[in-house]
Parts: C-alpha cells; structure tokens; sequence
C-alpha cells in the first residue's frame, strides 16, 4: 500500500541535480539494451509471423520511437513504462514528434501491439491490461492525428487556441482515469507553461510519484474517483512538507523562489 509519506521519502533520496550536470549514462545503458530487443523483433516479425520487409520497417519504427520516449523523456525501458507513459505517448508525443509517413503513423496502434507480444513471446514479459486497453483506443488516436494536422498554422493566435484544445481534450482524457496531475499547486498557483529547471523537475517528481500511488492504490481494488481524492491528499501534503535535499524547503516554496529569481533576471535584461 503506498502511504502519502512515500512522496516525501522518495523526494528526498532523489538526485535533484541541475540537468547539464548529469551524466547519460544510464539512458545509454536503456537505449542499448533496448536496441537488442528491436534486432530480435524484426527476425520475430519476419519468420514467427511472416510480415513482409515494408511493414516489419514499419513496426520497427514505430517501436524504436516508443524506445526512444521512453528512455530519453521518462529514464526508463518499455519493461517499466506505467500506464501515462504509454497513453502519453501514444496520444501525443508520437503525433507531434514522429514526422513518418501516413502509413506508418496509421500503424502505431497495430505495431505496438506487436511489439508487445514479441516482447510476451520471448522474453516473458507480462502485458499489464492497460496496455492493450490503450492499443484498442485506435478511433481516438486516429482522431487525435487528424486533428493536429488539422491545426491551422496559417494564424499563431488560431493555432495556439486549438492546440490548447487539443490538449485539454487529452488532459481530460487522463484524468478520467485518475493518470492526471493537478495543475493546481494551491494559494492560486498553477505549474507554469514556462517553467525554470527546478520547478520542472520537481513538476516530474510529482507526476512520478502520483503514478507509483496511483497503481499501488488501483492494485488494491480502489476506483478511479477514490483513488484521486488520495492522490490529491499525498500531492498537497508533498507540496508542503520540508525537503533536506532542498535545504529544508517545501517545492512550493522553490519553486516561488525560482520564479521570483527568474523574474528578477528578466527585469534586469
């Protein structure tokens, strides 16, 4: 059972480094390993189930993008990818970052599948329910697609209002099924559209640690709505407890005081 208490401990052993002074290492690590398995998924989809070259290409694609989110956005491998990394993903990253061809983009779906029950076949991975209830929401994600590219870039003012749309309709989407951080941080705050590296990071903390919760809570047979109000319970009790890796700072407090910072240098300039 994931107590609230976990978001403070688990903040606290956290590295809390200033991003361009981290090593790679570890995404190098994930991105290698995870290269392997697109080698023996292409063999796997060419001789288990005779696909031919044009469409394993495809699939291949389609998965060594997903590899790459995973590793280069999330620190992690497709074996531990959570529910939100995966609609993520799919729903959006993909669409605004993939650049293929309308053939391939239009195979996501089926590829990913695929490539999961390579990954089932060969290397015993357990395919989580989600992830197949994620795949099955093709009409969605054909959606979503057409409706980016229908996004007039003609006029930024009408672009950017239906990008905004086009994101809440996904924002809602997630928090239906509890996978959504508050925007709210409370005292009338919100996560900035614009935020310093502190805030961002401590901004990916809090959306780890709610999706750890939220599948411990799930795995012991709570709702949807249930397991928010926890959720929201853990949130603001992280957002006010005093951290020693920030020198004894709440990341409400940081995150006030980097943006003070940020707009002291701004009216300097």
């Amino acid at each position: 059972m994931a107590q609230t208490g976990d978001w403070k401990q688990d903040l606290q052993g956290s590295d809390f480094a200033d991003p361009e002074e981290r090593d790679d290492p570890e995404i190098e690590a994930i991105l290698d390993s995870s290269y392997a398995q697109l080698d023996g998924f292409v063999a796997w989809l060419e001789d288990a189930l005779g696909l031919d070259t044009r469409t394993a290409q495809q699939d291949c694609f389609n998965a060594e993008t997903l590899i790459d989110y995973l590793a280069n956005q999330q620190h992690k491998s497709v074996l531990d990818m959570n529910e939100f990394d995966l609609r993520w993903f799919l729903f959006s990253h993909y669409i605004r970052k993939a650049m293929a061809d309308a053939e391939t983009e239009e195979r996501l779906p089926d590829s990913l599948r695929r490539f999961f029950a390579y990954l089932a076949s060969t290397q015993g991975y357990d395919t989580p329910a989600w992830v197949n209830s994620a795949l099955d929401e093709r009409a969605f994600y054909l959606a979503r697609r057409n409706a980016y590219g229908k996004l007039n870039t003609r006029y930024e003012r009408k672009w950017q209002a239906g990008y905004r749309a086009w994101c809440a309709e996904l924002e809602d989407h997630l928090d239906a099924r509890g996978l959504w951080l508050p925007r709210e941080l409370g005292e009338g705050m919100v996560w900035g559209e614009l935020m310093g590296w502190r805030e961002a990071t401590l901004r990916d903390e809090a959306n780890r640690l709610w999706q750890e919760e939220r599948e411990a809570l799930l795995r012991e047979g709570l709702d949807y709505e249930t397991a928010r109000q926890r959720l929201i319970d853990s949130y603001h009790l992280w957002l006010d407890t005093p951290q020693m890796r920030l020198e004894g700072a709440t990341p409400r407090e940081l995150i006030l005081e980097e943006r003070r910072e940020r707009a002291e240098e701004a009216a300097g300039q």
